[in-house]
């Protein structure tokens, strides 16, 4: 006696396991396609930040979000950052003359490497009321130091010490006992 195959109750049909798969395949490549557009010139700013910083072991990730933290701020800062490392890269600028050269040569872009170090060292982009957290613990000034130190936490105190008001307290003078 020969049976044949019952779809489920549910009504699963060819076309839609067909659809189902097209759907998977499209998802796979969509992250490609995604990194495939990052933001203008990432190679720029991270040749610029390795010139910067000193340091060739700078992740590529954490760059790629510093910079689109930086481009959010100003529009202009990517290309900005590329006109800097073009002009750096074809003068052959040694990072000791940076600034005097930058101020007498490029004064548009003599903020352009503060911004980059700050950054990749405090790990923040902007200030004030603008500023943004891209880094904290894999910022370079955690970084140099991770070998005797590790970052404290953002809430310093006691569990649960952040749910009042910090900036709220009550000062009592404690009388000295002699």
């Amino acid at each position: 006696m020969t049976t044949t195959p019952q779809f489920p109750p549910f009504g699963l049909q060819r076309r839609h396991l067909l659809g189902g798969a097209l759907a998977a395949g499209v998802v796979q490549l969509a992250p490609w396609s995604w990194a495939a557009t990052p933001a203008a010139d990432a190679g720029s700013f991270m040749a610029l930040s390795r010139y910067l910083t000193e340091r060739d072991d700078l992740s590529a990730r954490l760059g790629a979000r510093m910079q689109a933290a930086l481009q959010a701020l100003d529009a202009r800062f990517t290309e900005q950052a590329q006109a800097l490392w073009q002009w750096i890269d074809a003068s052959q600028v040694p990072l000791g003359q940076l600034n005097a050269r930058l101020k007498a040569e490029q004064p548009a872009l003599a903020g352009i490497p503060g911004q980059v170090m700050q950054v990749w060292y405090l790990g923040i982009a902007g200030s004030g009321s603008q500023a943004r957290v891209v880094a904290y613990e894999f910022a370079l000034n955690a970084q140099t130091v991770a070998d005797k130190l590790k970052p404290p936490t953002y809430a310093y105190g006691v569990y649960g010490s952040w749910t009042s008001n910090p900036t709220t307290f009550n000062l009592q003078r404690l009388p000295v006992q002699g």
